[in-house]
């Protein structure tokens, strides 16, 4: 259940206004954020929230991860698509790389920083309200995909709608996204949840988060590409 908790905390934790207090929580109560375990993940303090949903059981043990799949999505969009054959000029687009302190390391467009670390993760903020959060655990099993639709069920936000729940072709790793809409503040949203399983001791998530009106946008599906891509896990 664990990358199904990190639905909850993924899903929950990117709502609007919150990225100035320096914490996406869930709604009060502490929840695992692990990228499809239990083991070592971490936990959301709940500070500096202004969502309006509930995680899961915290103390659920979890696991997730998927079977590859090297195809697209059947999204067609960025969030689902095969990320194994892309545009080259990604690190064109790099305007800083992050060393995270897990040991992982992603290239950052121009207009992104870091923002603050938690128990949830990693969180970084973008131009035009565009937000990620960067999870991990150490102990990655099950899969993904049943994981994301079990969680599914406790998802309680504002106007929330499902896109697609399904596996994607990331990188030869074992990875599935939730992709979703909900408003926060009277804005749309729109976000694309990726976990994944790079071996027996590195799970991550990927939750990235961007205005619904500027999805088509070519600087949005650049930006999804560059960080997805650059991403490199603790080696």
């Amino acid at each position: 259940l664990a990358l199904a908790v990190l639905g909850t905390v993924l899903a929950l934790t990117l709502g609007g206004g919150d990225e100035d207090q320096g914490a996406e929580g869930g709604s009060g109560g502490k929840a695992v954020a692990s990228a499809g375990a239990s083991g070592d993940t971490k936990q959301d303090e709940g500070s500096g929230t202004s969502t309006d949903g509930s995680a899961s059981d915290p103390t659920t043990d979890g696991h997730a991860s998927g079977a590859p799949d090297t195809g697209a999505s059947a999204s067609g969009e960025d969030g689902g698509e095969s990320d194994d054959a892309g545009k080259s000029d990604d690190d064109e687009n790099v305007a800083a790389t992050h060393q995270g302190d897990q040991g992982y390391r992603i290239g950052l467009p121009d207009g992104w920083k870091f923002a603050s670390t938690g128990s949830a993760g990693d969180r970084f903020t973008g131009p035009r309200g565009q937000k990620l959060l960067v999870a991990w655990t150490s102990t990655p099993k099950g899969d993904p995909v049943a994981d994301w639709k079990n969680q599914e069920r406790y998802m309680v936000r504002s106007n929330y709608e499902k896109i697609r729940i399904e596996k994607v072709g990331y990188r030869g790793w074992n990875a599935a996204d939730w992709e979703f809409t909900y408003t926060d503040g009277g804005t749309k949203y729109r976000t694309v949840d990726r976990g994944f399983v790079v071996n027996d001791h590195q799970g991550y998530a990927l939750m990235y988060t961007a205005k619904a009106a500027d999805w088509g946008e070519d600087l949005r599906r650049d930006t999804w590409r560059t960080l997805s891509k650059t991403f490199e896990p603790k080696s």
